[in-house]
């Protein structure tokens, strides 16, 4: 029933195959389910997938708990299933961010149980994503919400697909404006009116085996030659047959990774110095700093090519730390958004194994003297125009933003949250995991805020997988895709 290939995470394909079983009466009220234990053998997962997928399913009304008897299936769930609103979410499969929307629905069922609200989702992959949910506008059966990496916002703001919510309660959104990080309300607002509810944060940077490098007694890597040498060591014979370590290292470079290619690599720009947007709001490519980020880059993938994947070209976003958690690798390029799949994916049954074992640094830089930089990422929940429920999406997406949801959420998953009050708690009180990354929120910028963004960055990942993966000529390929972007301009 897990798939291991599947992008889906692990807890997830367990929630959906428990309630599907609910649907269908194999699991009936009163039932009493496996123990974690033997749910874990059951399905050769690890325990932390099973006891997220308990957890929610407790939580959301499905499931309930007696202590020392185990768990069991609620009471009247089928019917209670049956008399529901319907609320259509499309979404990708990477879908951790499900949980806001799924607990905020709970919520909002117990107050209110003459208008109970069922969540009809549709996945697809990523790729996919923008083609269906485009198709389905251009149909007139638009999802009522879907879920918006920050760079799409301006995209499907600009081109009408998504309701400003000011529109549908302006006190609300501007209150929620006023409460979130600097850069993340950037990133939800689109000519001056606020367009997404964020769920979470995060930032891109280097993952590494903490416990390995101590072993070796070696610094993570602060500048590109640092990298270099860090990279080279656990090339050697010898330290991979102390860890039984496949690769030195494992990074995007392929548009089969999709958005992660961008996000993971931009940051080599601009700590070299580049802007990358002109005078004009245009991207800026044609840049001296730009040529030198990836000369480096080439360094690791050309000419240290035996320490790779052979196949890397071919990765998707998810396979990364994959490698990371299986211990087929000590580093990867990757996102704070990865920590629940890599605790999905080990062998770490504690929060605090994974603490000891993991460390994350931003992306190595050209110098010491040259400023860190990280790339800014999250999710967002969005209401479509064409929702004929436009209302009550907005009372559940104002269930998902209150600063207790939000905080209980971004502590479950260990995420950045969107508002400063609220890492402002998890800082000072939170995991050592949450305490260690949301400072780091400081050193995030947007990645370039255009109108055609999703155009544009299909063309960077072209770009950046025929220059760092097949040897194209660096200058050559940069104009041509310069040259490129600007008839898509």
């Amino acid at each position: 029933m897990v798939d291991r290939n599947s992008p889906v995470p692990i807890y997830y394909q367990l929630k959906l195959h428990f309630k599907q079983q609910m649907e269908s009466d194999v699991l009936r009220p009163g039932d009493r389910l496996p123990t974690e234990m033997e749910l874990c053998e059951l399905y050769d997962v690890s325990r932390a997938p099973v006891r997220q997928a308990l957890t929610e399913l407790a939580r959301e009304g499905f499931l309930y708990r007696r202590a020392g008897q185990g768990t069991f299936v609620a009471r009247g769930v089928s019917k209670r299933l049956e008399r529901q609103t319907d609320i259509h979410v499309l979404t990708h499969y990477d879908v951790f961010w499900l949980g806001s929307m799924e607990s905020a629905v709970h919520a909002w069922n117990l107050r209110h149980p003459d208008r109970e609200v069922k969540l009809r989702v549709t996945m697809c992959s990523r790729g996919d994503f923008h083609r269906q949910l485009r198709r389905s506008v251009a149909q007139g059966e638009a999802p009522d919400i879907a879920p918006m990496d920050y760079v799409w916002i301006a995209d499907y703001a600009r081109s009408g697909y998504i309701a400003p919510l000011d529109k549908l309660d302006n006190q609300w959104a501007q209150e929620l404006i006023k409460s979130l990080e600097t850069p993340v309300a950037l990133n939800n607002t689109v000519d001056g009116q606020l367009y997404g509810v964020p769920v979470q944060a995060d930032v891109s940077g280097l993952w590494y085996r903490r416990d390995w490098f101590e072993a070796e007694s070696a610094t993570p890597p602060e500048t590109w030659d640092d990298w270099l040498t860090i990279i080279d060591h656990f090339a050697l014979p010898e330290v991979q047959q102390r860890y039984n370590n496949q690769y030195a290292v494992v990074f995007p470079v392929g548009a089969a990774a999709g958005e992660a290619l961008l996000n993971l690599l931009i940051p080599f720009f601009w700590t070299a110095g580049a802007q990358m947007i002109n005078g004009a709001d245009a991207l800026k490519l044609d840049d001296p700093a730009i040529y030198t980020a990836l000369q480096f880059l080439r360094q690791i993938t050309m000419q240290r090519r035996a320490c790779l994947p052979p196949n890397m070209v071919n990765f998707n976003w998810w396979d990364l730390t994959v490698h990371l958690a299986k211990g087929m690798t000590p580093m990867t390029l990757g996102g704070t958004y990865e920590w629940p799949r890599i605790q999905d994916e080990s062998d770490w049954a504690e929060e605090e194994d994974a603490t000891a074992h993991l460390g994350f640094i931003p992306a190595p830089r050209p110098t010491l003297t040259a400023p860190q930089a990280m790339s800014l990422g999250g999710t967002s929940w969005a209401i479509l125009q064409q929702s004929p429920e436009g209302e009550l999406c907005a009372e559940i997406l104002k269930q998902v933003s209150t600063p207790e949801a939000l905080q209980a959420y971004c502590e479950e998953h260990l995420q950045i949250a969107p508002h400063r009050a609220i890492n402002a708690n998890l800082s000072s009180g939170g995991h050592p995991w949450l305490k260690q990354i949301i400072p780091f929120l400081e050193l995030a910028r947007p990645r370039p805020f255009l109108s055609n963004y999703l155009q544009a960055s299909l063309f960077l990942q072209n770009m950046l997988q025929e220059i760092l993966w097949e040897d194209a000529p660096i200058e050559e390929t940069v104009q041509r895709t310069t040259q490129a972007l600007a008839l898509l301009m």
